[in-house]
């Protein structure tokens, strides 16, 4: 009787300490449970910070330039710098690259987009050297995940790859060159157009702009299009040699930028051919002067700085988790005598 009295005593111990252990597993397993998902909430605040592409919890912006010497690009470029600096400092952003010399190569700009890759950034601000063979930057930032703001001159794919476009119509700018040369010298005659860096967006389209316009003028001739790189030189001897060529019938040169058309405007009026209208478009400081001082008729302004600080506002709107535009145009504006002092500094 004895040993089973014993006997029930031990089973009802065992039963009673098998309870107790299972209890004790099951608190601490809970604990830890509770432990890591208090550090996967911890954790996913910093992932889920609007706008943080990398997910990284820092927001790094880079921005690659077309160049860092010519008279259109630099004051971007001081504008971008100047308005950055302020979002790191301000806590908006948690750093940039500065400014990235693209050196007007698509290979240079290629290149920096390496850089911005390698350092992390969740946004990029480019201004293309050219249409197709600065494109493999913008395609391989946006493989990378990064947002691409492309400004001023489209690639091939920003359409496509791109988070967003900002600069100008530059069509819109092609015809604005052709009406105001039609306007000055309406009885007509032949005109020479330069052009910028072949296969760069703005020179195809203000090409195509000045086609629109000219191409059923019949009081108009063009004696040709001349690669002038955008430079100054090479236009003014297309302007000495178009005058050699064609004389008093020679009316105008249309050029893709104002570093052209200051130039070759120089050339005429220095050969005493102030009757021959020269135009281009940047709006340029050295151009707005000779605006105003009657040396030149009249420039096509375009707003650059404008048009990176879309870009900017637009990343500003991303990480305040707004929605953003795809495409936001900055309108060109006709200089002349009229209202060159709204522009001339």
């Amino acid at each position: 009787m004895k040993r089973r009295i014993l006997s029930v005593l031990l089973c009802a111990a065992m039963v009673v300490s098998m309870a107790v252990g299972c209890s004790s597993g099951d608190d601490g397993g809970s604990e830890e449970k509770k432990e890591d998902a208090s550090t996967q909430e911890e954790g996913s605040d910093d992932s889920a910070k609007a706008g943080d592409v990398n997910g990284d919890g820092k927001i790094v912006v880079g921005y690659i330039s077309k160049n860092i010497v010519d008279p259109f690009h630099a004051p971007i470029n001081d504008y971008a710098k100047e308005t950055l600096d302020g979002l790191v400092s301000d806590g908006t952003i948690d750093d940039w690259t500065g400014v990235l010399d693209g050196e007007t190569d698509a290979n240079k700009q290629s290149d920096r987009a390496d850089e911005c890759i390698a350092k992390n950034c969740d946004y990029v601000i480019m201004l293309p050297a050219e249409a197709t063979a600065s494109d493999a930057a913008v395609t391989k930032m946006a493989d990378a995940g990064i947002q691409v703001i492309v400004v001023n001159s489209a690639t091939d794919s920003t359409a496509d790859v791109a988070m967003a476009y900002c600069g100008p119509n530059d069509v819109e700018a092609g015809e604005m060159l052709a009406q105001w040369v039609i306007d000055s010298v309406p009885d007509g005659g032949k005109y020479a157009h330069c052009q910028g860096v072949i296969g760069n967006s703005a020179q195809i389209q203000r090409g195509e702009g000045i086609e629109n316009l000219m191409k059923d003028n019949d009081k108009f001739e063009s004696v040709g299009d001349y690669p002038c790189e955008w430079q100054a030189d090479k236009a003014a001897n297309v302007a000495t040699d178009m005058m050699n060529k064609y004389g008093d019938e020679l009316v105008a040169i249309i050029c893709d930028n104002d570093d052209m058309s200051s130039a070759a405007q120089k050339a005429c009026n220095d050969a005493g051919r102030k009757d021959i209208v020269c135009v281009g478009v940047d709006g340029n400081q050295n151009p707005l002067q000779m605006v105003k001082d009657g040396d030149l008729g009249a420039t096509v302004l375009q707003d650059g700085p404008g048009q990176v600080g879309a870009a900017i506002d637009l990343i500003k709107k991303a990480l305040n988790g707004e929605s953003t535009e795809k495409e936001v145009m900055v309108p060109f504006v006709l200089v002349t005598k009229d209202n060159v002092d709204e522009y001339l500094k």
